[in-house]
């Protein structure tokens, strides 16, 4: 009998304690996709999932040498093949064959997040590729996917330094003490590589800096060995287990309803500690005497946790492919609910029909003997449809469908002298003939408002002086990737302005930059623009030093629209500083936006052609209106 560890062997038994909390990850991460607003932390089920993984993966390591004294390396990845790939490999042709029907305008990327996922490498792709997880750019239907990359990682690379351990061990100890190290190492790389107020895609996404939540689990699973419990204990101990268990999974709840997914004490430590918490709910979920292990193995959270992988495989494609035709935040409730409705269904085809069975019969699955005729032709048909489909995309075949998304990063006239003509001239095309539309619009309704000579005497003085004035203005725009998005549009309308825009721009950078490229515009003449607040929230005080950086200047601070929880105390600044502040002006975008639809792309934040136009058309009403009060 093997002595590496300090507990007997005893026979294996089915843990549905942990299905219970699978069922609670897998809901909370489903409704934060849903509507953030709804459950902000709900993205910390994600490590519930790495922890539990962690925790069971080396609790059957454990058993495995304990029973037979050695670990059989090519069967354990035979079994986990076997439990996750073809739902995968569903799941992505599906997403391929749909895409090719209905959005063949994205085929390319789905075609790169695809190859990415079926080598398991989609977190590090993303890292490359320099996508954000909490504001995508574009629609991304596989991007949950990192998070399996992840796990399937650690699959492979755990087991072998287990075997590793077990050989050159010293004593039982050593291989607590060697995780140990290695989960102080990446929450060590967690606190470096994060950057505070910014995007931390790159801390969220990374293997080496999530990589001590999963092993949390496995320390636990050294501490705490499940299939080691004892069935009989003293009544007063079963009441310690289900106390800390139940105060860790409230603990976790609440986390989950109040964390958000900016904040930056996550990503300096802060996912360790929920992480951690979170263990004593694990443990005793796992114990044979639990109450709470018992509660959680109710019908409906067992049925939800038996299925929640597959739950998890389809509800962010069938989420994303979704509201692509619709605006982020302002989704009818009868689509949230199809949504709900149609991820239960296609999990429970992909569990009873492709998990399942190829868990159970491996590639006997596809085999004549094992299957009717009418199965062999169905499995059959599917298999070819989803694998041709699989092959043509990845071989670029449907590339040429294909239509890139603007991901321009940044938009900065520097000293205002760039002139419109360096704007690619398909972009400046749709941009003049999008305000020559608008324009007309505007001028037919005022022409309809203008019955008297007098009132039409009026605005074509007003049009005379916007015209005088735009063309010699050069007031400063600073903003973040909504000023990126209407940048161009602004400088055709303002020839001379000074525009500096840039994605995932925080408030302290714009102080920052006020103060060392523009503090020439502190002037009583000067007007300057400021909008911000899309990626995050930012303090009274901060908005403060902005107006004292330009306190002799005309400034106008534009509200936002986000369909995230900062929205409400960002506007609440702006319009608590335009009270305090005789120099500053409120353009308040939310307001004019409301109810409009139509000016929005799909994440509810970013503008189309006719948003673009409204937006800009707003801030030069206001400029133009206080430069006329000044005559």
């Amino acid at each position: 009998m093997p002595d590496k560890f300090h507990f007997s062997v005893k026979p294996k038994r089915y843990l549905t304690g942990l299905d219970g909390l699978r069922a609670i990850a897998v809901i909370a991460i489903i409704i934060y996709h849903l509507n953030p607003l709804w459950l902000p932390g709900g993205f910390l089920g994600v490590d519930t999932f790495f922890v539990i993984s962690g925790y069971l993966i080396t609790s059957l390591l454990i058993h495995e040498y304990q029973s037979k004294g050695s670990i059989d390396l090519i069967a354990f990845w035979i079994r986990r093949i076997k439990r996750l790939i073809p739902a995968v490999f569903f799941l992505i042709g599906v997403v391929i064959l749909y895409t090719l029907i209905f959005e063949p305008q994205m085929i390319k990327t789905i075609k790169h997040d695809s190859l990415a996922a079926l080598f398991y490498v989609s977190n590090w792709w993303y890292i490359f590729e320099d996508v954000s997880y909490f504001e995508a750019s574009e629609p991304k239907p596989l991007m949950h996917l990192w998070s399996l990359a992840i796990e399937e990682q650690f699959y492979i690379i755990w087991p072998v330094i287990f075997v590793l351990l077990l050989k050159f061990g010293r004593s039982n100890k050593t291989m607590p003490i060697a995780v140990l190290l290695m989960t102080f190492v990446s929450l060590f790389l967690m606190t470096l590589f994060m950057v505070p107020d910014m995007d931390n895609s790159r801390v969220y996404f990374g293997t080496d800096t999530r990589a001590h939540t999963i092993l949390l689990g496995v320390l636990l699973a050294f501490i705490w060995p499940p299939f080691n419990l004892k069935t009989e204990t003293p009544k007063r101990y079963q009441q310690v287990i289900d106390t800390i268990g139940i105060t860790s999974l409230i603990i976790l709840i609440l986390f989950m309803m109040f964390t958000k997914d900016y904040s930056n004490w996550l990503y300096a430590g802060g996912l360790f500690f929920v992480t951690l918490l979170t263990l004593p709910a694990i443990a005793a979920s796992v114990h044979p005497v639990s109450k709470l292990g018992h509660a959680l193995s109710n019908p409906v959270m067992l049925w939800i946790g038996t299925r929640s992988y597959s739950l998890y495989l389809w509800h962010y494609p069938i989420i994303v492919f979704m509201n692509m035709h619709y605006v982020a935040g302002q989704i009818p409730l009868h689509i949230i609910l199809l949504q709900v409705i149609l991820t239960c269904i296609a999990a429970e085809l992909s569990f009873r029909f492709v998990e399942t069975p190829i868990r159970k019969q491996g590639f006997n699955f596809f085999k004549p003997a094992y299957n009717t005729s009418r199965a062999l032709i169905v499995k059959s048909t599917v298999s070819v449809i989803l694998v041709a489909g699989l092959l043509v995309t990845l071989l670029g075949i449907f590339d040429h469908l294909h239509k890139d998304v603007n991901k321009q990063s940044s938009f900065n006239t520097e000293d205002g002298t760039m002139q419109f003509s360096s704007t690619p001239k398909s972009v400046a095309w749709n941009i003049k003939k999008n305000h020559k539309q608008f324009t007309d619009e505007k001028a037919r309704i005022a022409q309809e408002e203008a019955d008297k000579e007098e009132q039409a005497e009026l605005e074509k003085e007003k049009q005379d002086f916007a015209s005088e004035y735009l063309s010699h203005a050069s007031p400063l725009f600073i903003g973040d990737s909504i000023m990126v998005n209407i940048g161009s549009n602004i400088q055709y309308r303002i020839p001379n302005a000074v525009i500096n825009g840039e994605v995932g721009r925080q408030m302290y950078q714009a102080i920052e930059i006020s103060r060392t490229k523009y503090p020439h515009f502190n002037s009583e003449n000067e007007n300057i623009v400021l909008e911000l607040g899309t990626n995050g929230d930012f303090s009274l005080e901060q908005l403060e030093d902005f107006i004292q950086t330009f306190n002799r200047a005309n400034i106008y601070l534009v509200t936002i629209r986000v369909p995230r929880d900062w929205e409400g105390n960002v506007n609440k600044k702006i319009h608590t500083a335009g009270e305090e502040f005789e120099n500053v002006t409120v353009i308040d975008w939310y307001k004019a936006s409301e109810g409009h639809v139509e000016y929005f792309e799909p994440d509810g934040i970013h503008l189309n052609a006719d948003g673009v136009e409204a937006m800009v058309d707003l801030i030069i009403d206001h400029i133009l209106e206080q430069e006329q009060n000044k005559k």
